[in-house]
């Protein structure tokens, strides 16, 4: 039987940084996002705790999803009050271990990082069209690497100050 895992949140990190090693914008400017609401959906049933924010970035608005799986509910590290109104426990997740889903609706993750997500088995939801840049500038994604944009970068920068995960 073949298993096939997806990449951590630490992995997708990385490898965003890899895939643009001469610019710094995507992981320096998330100070100029606001995350203006978290929603938490646990699925218990199946192990899974999904989170959409709201991200505002000057005019413009975004909705990172991220679902972490192999939540672990019988644990009792974390309470959460999730969107249904009832108080969820959870132990902390692992930023190295933890399988992820992600998902943003911005331009950048869309034609940079959703269709390598996708190979990668870490894009949540339906595959957007694969972009191919027209002209003469370069592909989106030259070493075509799986990755997150900033408005996710800066989703799990508050869920780590929000002490989700192991130190």
């Amino acid at each position: 039987m073949i298993y096939f895992l997806e990449s951590s949140v630490e992995e997708l990190y990385r490898s965003s940084i890899k895939a643009f090693p001469n610019t710094t914008r995507r992981q320096h400017s998330t100070d100029t996002i606001v995350i203006k609401e978290l929603r938490w959906t646990p699925f218990i049933g199946v192990n899974t705790l999904f989170i959409k924010s709201l991200a505002q970035n000057e005019d413009r608005e975004y909705g990172p999803c991220i679902l972490f799986k192999g939540v672990n509910y019988k644990g009792n590290q974390v309470k959460i009050t999730a969107n249904d109104g009832l108080q969820y426990n959870f132990n902390k997740l692992s930023l190295e271990n933890t399988d992820v889903l992600l998902r943003c609706n911005c331009p950048d993750f869309r034609y940079r990082f959703a269709w390598y997500n996708k190979l990668d088995h870490s894009l949540y939801g339906r595959l957007p069209k694969k972009y191919i840049a027209t002209g003469n500038g370069p592909p989106a994604n030259p070493m075509e690497l799986e990755g997150m944009c900033k408005h996710l970068m800066k989703t799990m920068k508050v869920l780590k100050e929000a002490q989700i995960f192991l130190e």
